[in-house]
């Protein structure tokens, strides 16, 4: 019954007492089945007096998974109980197996069904499987006391970019990191609170480049004067480095100094004493959840730099056009279209206003690349701020998510129903978030990539009183659009590549916002048994439906969510099966989509917002 405590989510996945290996081989299987299903659409539900139970059969392998379901979920990511079970084509009955032994019949299998080349792909799959899995017990390993600091009822912008221990909940690898050396763990990743300094270089200003939105200040003085204000610079460098001069500092991640120090174009330039190796200064910054941004709470800038590293799908390497986009959208931001802000006060996009880097002969990036990213969580600022995935996350055992225990709480005090207080929660969520963003889409075709981990939303008493959206990547700007857009920015999108196709900044805007974002919040509330998902569907539906006055053509954005069946929906399993890295190529080629259950229009009722109504 809602309302009631259900049972757990610690308690279907693992038992009090679990070892962390066992934990962690659940929660990789948890998340692989999920993509599995979703991407293939195979299995047999089957629903009895017990619940359901769902067979999956693997006609490639001879037999069939057995799957008993705790939650079936119709947003897409069900709750599994454990131990599965695998029956073969032997009339022999069915027999426990290993999670991971699963996981890797359903690998084989999806590998011959797409036929990929089963000697490397699926192999090299298999093979960042196991890794995230490993990376996994580790991190639940060393975090099993922080219970309060996961998923408190308080807590702060820091601790939520920490705690996201099994990462991705539909991505078969989502603590995958190809790069990262294991005695290096607990220095850069964030599940681990990894602190380091940064690593700074010192540039002739021939060879930079640099470009700041910022008024009267260029990133090169916003570099400069964060040195001089931190307590644990050494005053001799402050005065020998941070004056006004003829040189740029360049803050890199660690791992990116080490590569950049082994190559050949750069050793030349140090002997040349255009470029020097100034090594680690200043204040101890903290990995956030993008592993490669880092963050400290006194500081006005966040660095996101590239590092040598894969992390889930792609290499995480700054693109030159990627810096253009970040300055061009805060320069946009001071346009009419900022307009947004006011019109939606609690709306804030996070803006990447300068970027500095060097340029090397023949390179397009040189792997100096650096963002400067606005720090608009300093202080008491960043109490209570917490990205989306953070609150929704699987807890461990002996706990309950973040959100589950705010709702909760507020239910409590306020003598009401968690139903009724998840209703309010989300409908203040839904005006502050997607509201803006739809306003932003319909009106001047700009699309947000806004997933869950882009999204950060501050609460107040428990409720969402704020919300933010970051990523200089996330950008798509509607071609039908660009005349109204050059209107504001004549230049725009001439450095950043960002103009696509409608029908792209549909698909994608589509998948970010409503599958992962939207879908995955309204998951997370059915997950905890808050509330049934149903009721914020239809909540979702009717806020869509109610921007259908300011459809414009050619987007089918809005139709398609309220009148189709089955939609393209991005397919993590099959991109990472494939080794697409999604940060290169061409936006139409970055990864795969296929078709899945809309729930917008099979799980809500026929009289809310249809098209002809």
């Amino acid at each position: 019954m809602i309302g009631e405590r259900p049972l757990e989510l610690t308690e279907v996945l693992w038992e009090e007492g679990c070892e962390a290996r066992t934990i962690a081989a659940r929660a990789t299987l948890q998340s692989l089945l999920n993509s599995f299903l979703r991407e293939t659409g195979l299995g047999d539900w089957h629903e009895s007096d017990e619940g359901w139970m769902l067979q999956l059969p693997l006609v490639n392998q001879h037999g069939t998974v057995i799957v008993p379901v705790k939650y079936k979920s119709p947003t897409g990511r069900h709750l599994f109980q454990f131990p599965l079970q695998w029956k073969g084509s032997e009339d022999l009955g069915a027999v426990t197996e290993d999670e991971l032994a699963i996981a890797e019949r359903l690998v084989r299998e999806l590998g011959q069904r797409v036929q990929v080349d089963a000697s490397g792909r699926t192999e090299e799959l298999l093979q960042r499987i196991r890794e995230s899995c490993e990376r996994i017990e580790q991190f639940v390993s060393a975090r099993d006391g922080d219970h309060e600091q996961l998923y408190g009822y308080d807590g702060d912008f820091l601790t939520a970019e920490q705690s996201l221990l099994f990462g991705h909940l539909l991505h078969p690898a989502p603590k995958s990191r190809e790069g990262v050396p294991d005695n290096a763990q607990s220095v850069y990743s964030p599940e681990l609170k990894g602190q380091f300094q940064l690593h700074y270089f010192r540039a002739h200003r021939s060879i930079v480049r640099e470009d700041s939105a910022l008024d009267r200040m260029t990133a090169t003085e916003w570099i400069k004067s964060e040195l001089r204000d931190g307590p644990q610079t050494e005053p001799d460098f402050i005065s020998a480095y941070t004056g006004l001069d003829d040189y740029t500092l360049i803050p890199l991640h660690p791992l990116q100094a080490r590569d950049m120090l082994r190559k050949p174009s750069v050793l030349k330039l140090i002997g040349e004493g255009l470029l020097q190796d100034l090594g680690a200064r200043g204040r101890f910054y903290s990995a956030t959840s993008s592993f490669r941004t880092v963050y400290h709470p006194e500081s006005p800038w966040m660095a996101k730099g590239s590092v040598p590293v894969k992390i889930t799908n792609s290499l995480r390497v700054n693109k030159f056009k990627e810096l253009e986009r970040g300055v061009e959208v805060a320069r946009l931001m001071n346009t009419r279209i900022g307009e947004v802000s006011s019109r939606y006060p609690a709306f804030s996009i996070v803006k990447d206003p300068a970027y500095v880097s060097i340029a090397l002969e023949g390179e397009e990036e040189s792997g100096f690349e650096v963002v400067l990213r606005e720090n608009p969580f300093q202080g008491d600022r960043a109490l209570q701020a917490a990205l989306v995935a953070s609150l929704i996350q699987d807890p461990l055992p002996g706990s309950e998510s973040r959100l589950s225990r705010i709702v909760r709480r507020l239910a409590e005090r306020e003598d009401r129903t968690t139903e009724a207080v998840s209703l309010d929660w989300f409908r203040l969520y839904l005006e502050m978030s997607l509201k803006p963003m739809l306003w932003l889409y319909f009106t001047y075709g700009i699309a947000l990539e806004a997933h869950q981990q882009n999204s950060v939303v501050q609460l107040r008493e428990g409720y969402p009183n704020r919300f933010y959206y970051r990523d200089n990547q996330g950008y798509y700007f509607c071609r039908s659009m660009s005349e109204r857009l050059k209107q504001e920015l004549p230049d725009l999108g001439v450095k950043s590549q960002t103009f696509c196709d409608d029908a792209v900044a549909d698909e994608r805007f589509r998948y970010y916002l409503v599958f992962n974002h939207l879908f995955g919040l309204i998951n997370g509330f059915g997950t905890a048994g808050l509330v049934d998902e149903r009721l914020l569907l239809r909540e979702l539906r009717s806020v869509l439906a109610g921007f259908l006055p300011m459809n414009r053509e050619p987007s089918t954005f809005l139709q398609s969510l309220l009148a189709e069946e089955k939609l393209p929906c991005k397919a993590n399993l099959l991109t990472r099966l494939y080794d697409m890295d999604e940060l290169v190529g061409s936006l139409e080629n970055q990864s795969v989509y296929v078709l899945v259950d809309n729930p917008l229009v099979l799980e809500v009722p026929e009289d809310v917002g249809r098209l002809d109504s």
